[in-house]
């Protein structure tokens, strides 16, 4: 039988590995708060913070994009619901967030980051929406479920199931209540937040400011410098609409720092090691059936590892121990998988007096041809 309820075990390990934030309040004591009346400020992870305040709206105060206030219903709604606050609960990292071995960035601050990106834009209530939802069916330890159950070929492992996550939550009943389309669930559909690689998007550019930030690999002073280059083009309502840069100099810097954050980590043979040595025990766990894969969407990080080290056998529990103690392998001689991604950024550049946005690669050569470069190296260690 799956095991679904996790009982305490090696507090000490997960008192070391995870700081458990205070959860912001639920919708339902939120709701009994007077107008006057506020709550203290709660972590949603390493940059941001969330307060509700008077006349129920919500403070949120961002390192990298400062404060926004936040006071439409349905919004407003959506930061309180479970479902959403379920993320703060997830390391954007996965297995080397929860272990401490790389910034416990959380799938929360992101998705939020991701919504302020848009909103300061100008963007219309349901592209914000639609950006606060982009992930809202990322199961605990991120992308590590992708190489634990996702089938050859398959899309990630939240997406190809995010229909099933989706009917077993409140969220289409909160979006009909404010007459907003379920459409806001296939963020594709909306071009602020979502677009191929390697164009710029709300979510690429967040988790790309994030990540660049806390892995050192860009100054906070730039990130914010970014933010302030940010438009859409040719503006946050028109059918074709992008996310554009209005300063070449800052787009080059957000590039060069986005392939150094890939090549230390998001494509970094080492980290993608460790994504598969954790997922090789998730899987056989949910596939022998001694843990039910409902709980990859009720749990948080924390609680899922204890659940995985008590359904473990002792061979499984040794490479979950082994994964506690050793951290981060070395990469010499490691392989980059055929199926890893080398994420590389080209944003449109739309300086004043042009008529049309053009791709940095357009407006510099030069990042053209260092981008095809830094290409070709990675596609050398497959």
């Amino acid at each position: 039988m799956a095991l679904a309820i996790p009982q305490p075990v090696s507090r000490a390990f997960l008192d070391r590995v995870y700081t458990f934030p205070n959860h912001p309040a639920s919708v339902a004591s939120v709701n009994t708060f007077g107008p006057t009346e506020m709550l203290s400020p709660t972590s949603a992870g390493v940059f941001q913070t969330h307060q509700l305040i008077e006349n129920n709206s919500i403070l949120i105060r961002d390192e990298i994009y400062g404060e926004e206030l936040v006071h439409e219903p349905v919004l407003v709604e959506l930061l309180q619901s479970p479902e959403v606050q379920r993320l703060q609960g997830i390391c954007q990292h996965g297995v080397t967030g929860f272990l401490g071995l790389t910034p416990r960035v959380t799938r929360l601050e992101h998705s939020v980051g991701a919504f302020i990106l848009v909103r300061r834009v100008g963007a219309m209530t349901e592209e914000q929406v639609a950006a606060l939802l982009h992930d809202i069916s990322h199961t605990n330890l991120s992308h590590v479920i992708d190489h634990a159950l996702s089938m050859p070929g398959e899309g990630s492992y939240h997406e190809v199931h995010k229909t099933r996550y989706l009917q077993t939550t409140r969220l289409p009943d909160i979006l009909a209540r404010h007459g907003i389309s379920q459409k806001v669930f296939e963020e594709e559909l909306f071009p602020l937040v979502e677009m191929p690689s390697p164009q710029l998007c709300a979510d690429r550019l967040d988790y790309a400011l994030r990540d660049a930030v806390s892995f050192g690999k860009l100054a906070m002073e730039d990130a914010r410098r970014v933010v302030g280059s940010l438009k859409a083009f040719p503006s946050a309502t028109a059918t074709r609409r992008l996310l554009v840069l209005d300063d070449p100099h800052v787009a080059l810097i957000l590039s060069r720092a986005y392939i150094n954050t890939d090549k230390a980590v998001w494509s970094s043979p080492a980290h993608i090691d460790i994504y598969q040595r954790t997922g090789q025990v998730i899987g056989e766990l949910v596939k022998a059936g001694f843990v039910d894969d409902k709980v990859l969407w009720q749990m948080s990080d924390a609680e899922f590892w204890t659940l995985l080290r008590q359904a473990a056998n002792p061979e499984q529990l040794r490479a979950i121990e082994r994964l506690e103690e050793e951290g981060i392998p070395e990469d010499n001689g490691l392989q980059l998988p055929h199926c890893a991604k080398i994420r590389t950024l080209d944003p449109d550049v739309w300086q004043g007096g042009e008529k049309q946005p053009a791709p940095l690669s357009i407006v510099l050569p030069t990042w053209g041809s260092e981008r095809q470069q830094y290409i070709l190296s990675r596609s050398q260690y497959r």
